[in-house]
């Protein structure tokens, strides 16, 4: 992991429109009759011809592109006292993500799937979002506002390897940073029974998880904690426990660290199972990462309380939010 001061993929066919090609079968009356017939089809093979060759060289056919080589990317608001946040690309346009992660509210981005990032290195500037401003301001939109840059880093994106930025501390402090982790996701599959698992602190002290089994959410730790001592800013290697089993599920308990003090829960969803396609009827359905869905991948984000009076969204106490790192294979 990395504080910032900063697959192959299925080919796009892309179908243009389809070209007409007119043919003339009128021709001048002082011709005789066999004349005008050689005549009129000499027209219409030059034309079949032209038809033809057009085919092949018309920019407006089929075109295969193969999309350039990328990394993947999210970002995860975190900062407690302040309103919501545009985290944008500024050097570049193809090929990475431009409104997936723009008016992000505190607590934010984990419900946003990972996305391309073109291979390079890229400038990366967060800025206020427009859904801070007012319906006062023109068109609801306050220049001032939305032009106010709160961090501003360039960062390197690898082929094949994903990222994610969590951006955090105080901005009324001015001290609102990255931190970056770089996401090596463990190879499972749909026939491993095991689901992936880990865990990223920033609140201010270290912390305990604890993934407590039941059909129900849980409201308090019980048996060993599978990841200890989370200390502030850090994130644990993946784990890979066993699927839940049946219609149990897993609640991830969070506690200060060497206490049963719960700090924040949440279920894991159950998840859904792959549904093969109905002949003559509807496609197949892939499935969706849960507690239950071998080859599962999650992360846990554990947040600190928003600061009373800002234009963060009001959270009382510390939470726990996933992200769903990787769905589950077809099996």
């Amino acid at each position: 992991m990395a504080a910032a001061t900063g697959r192959s993929h299925p080919r796009i066919q892309v179908i243009g429109d389809i070209r007409k090609v007119s043919e003339y079968s009128k021709y001048s009356n002082t011709f005789d009759s066999e004349s005008v017939m050689n005549l009129h089809r000499y027209f219409l093979l030059s034309a079949t011809i032209g038809a033809l060759a057009a085919c092949g060289s018309d920019s407006s056919g089929p075109v295969f592109k193969t999309p350039a080589a990328a990394g993947l990317v999210r970002f995860i608001n975190a900062v407690p006292d302040t309103g919501f946040q545009d985290f944008r690309f500024t050097d570049v346009v193809d090929d990475v993500p431009n409104v997936e992660f723009v008016n992000l509210p505190f607590r934010g981005g984990t419900n946003v799937a990972f996305q391309r990032a073109v291979v390079g290195t890229h400038h990366i500037r967060v800025f206020m979002g427009s859904s801070n401003t007012t319906t006062g301001s023109p068109n609801g939109f306050d220049p001032i506002v939305v032009s106010t840059v709160m961090a501003d880093t360039s960062f390197s994106f690898a082929q094949d390897v994903a990222y994610t930025f969590v951006f955090y501390g105080s901005a009324r402090a001015a001290a609102q940073k990255f931190l970056i982790t770089t996401d090596a996701r463990p190879a499972l599959t749909a026939t491993s029974a095991t689901i992936g698992f880990r865990a990223t602190n920033v609140t201010a002290g270290p912390v305990d998880v604890y993934l407590v089994p039941g059909a129900t959410a849980a409201t308090a730790a019980s048996g060993t904690p599978v990841i200890t001592g989370l200390a502030s800013l850090a994130t644990s290697a993946y784990l890979t426990p066993a699927v839940a089993g049946g219609t149990d599920g897993y609640t991830v308990v969070v506690t200060d660290a060497g206490t049963t003090t719960v700090a924040a829960t949440i279920l894991i969803p159950p998840g859904a199972a792959f549904v093969p396609a109905v002949p003559g009827g509807a496609g197949a359905l892939d499935p969706l990462a849960g507690s239950r869905q071998s080859g599962s991948i999650f992360s846990a984000y554990i947040f600190p309380p928003s600061v009373a009076g800002s234009k963060a969204p009001v959270f009382a106490n510390r939470g726990v939010s996933l992200t769903i790192d990787k769905n589950p294979p077809r099996p």
